[in-house]
């Protein structure tokens, strides 16, 4: 990590990403599950929650400038995705009912 951090936080895309394979393989987060919509935040924030730590407190990484600006771009993207999934989760409860 020391050496690229952004190839951390490609690491837990991944790791997210099968996470939420494998969390619909068990089906906890079916449809009418009361955990879906305590679970979306989650997955749209955690990993750049965890990219604004890691640029905060290791000071001693190399591409230190650019990997501020990724950060920055994460949360930017991420709060833009969580809007847009939450309109468009709401859009699909409409057409249900």
């Amino acid at each position: 990590m020391r050496n690229n951090p952004f190839l951390t936080i490609i690491l837990l895309f991944c790791i997210e990403i099968v996470l939420y394979y494998y969390m619909d393989y068990i089906n906890l987060i079916s449809n009418s599950s009361a955990y879906r919509g305590a679970l979306m935040p989650l997955f749209c924030f955690t990993v750049p929650a965890i990219s604004v730590l890691i640029s905060i407190f290791f000071t001693n990484i190399p591409y230190k400038k650019e990997f501020k600006y990724f950060s920055i771009f994460l949360v930017i993207v991420s709060i833009m995705v969580f809007a847009v999934l939450s309109y468009l989760g709401a859009l699909a409860k409409a057409y249900q009912h």
